[in-house]
């Protein structure tokens, strides 16, 4: 079984090299610098990206908060945001809409949000002003997490670097 998962993820950590849109990646570096503050939330499988996302920005010295609470509770949050902030909504193809809400929510008050998905076709790409797509394996109970890990390592040295260049 170890040696399935273990395939199964360097299967996935190719297809993310192969898939993952440089512009997209880029933009998205541009658009974490460019934040005020930034409001990290995910839920179920996505929760392990966003605790990680959080770790990193705060260790880069970005005003950042984690939107742990349910729904409800993270759309009253995003009601206190506004176009300085920035959402970062991280939603896997098992999760529920939880993120999906709460960046409806954002949207609503003129928040910018930034979507990590599956795929361009996911809800919360549709209600996001900007979105990278990461492609997953085919449907498995345990999706194995390693290309999430690396994009959100990828995602966090790219920022590092691109802020580095400035000083």
């Amino acid at each position: 079984m170890l040696n399935e998962v273990s395939d199964s993820s360097i299967r996935a950590i190719e297809e993310l090299k192969r898939r993952v849109d440089a512009d997209a990646l880029r933009r998205a570096v541009e658009v974490l610098d460019g934040a005020g503050s930034i409001h990290v939330v995910g839920y179920n499988h996505a929760s392990w990206i966003a605790r990680y996302l959080f770790f990193g920005l705060t260790q880069l010295g970005c005003r950042c908060h984690r939107i742990a609470s349910p729904a409800d509770a993270a759309r009253q949050y995003v009601s206190a945001l506004d176009a300085d902030d920035l959402v970062v909504a991280i939603c896997f193809s098992g999760d529920d809409d939880s993120a999906v809400q709460v960046a409806s929510a954002a949207r609503a008050r003129e928040v910018p949000t930034l979507a990590f998905v599956h795929s361009a076709e996911h809800p919360l790409a549709g209600v996001s002003r900007h979105f990278v797509a990461i492609p997953t394996s085919p449907a498995r109970r345990f999706q194995p997490s390693a290309a999430h890990m690396v994009f959100a390592q990828a995602l966090l040295a790219a920022l590092e670097a691109r802020r580095a260049e400035r000083v």
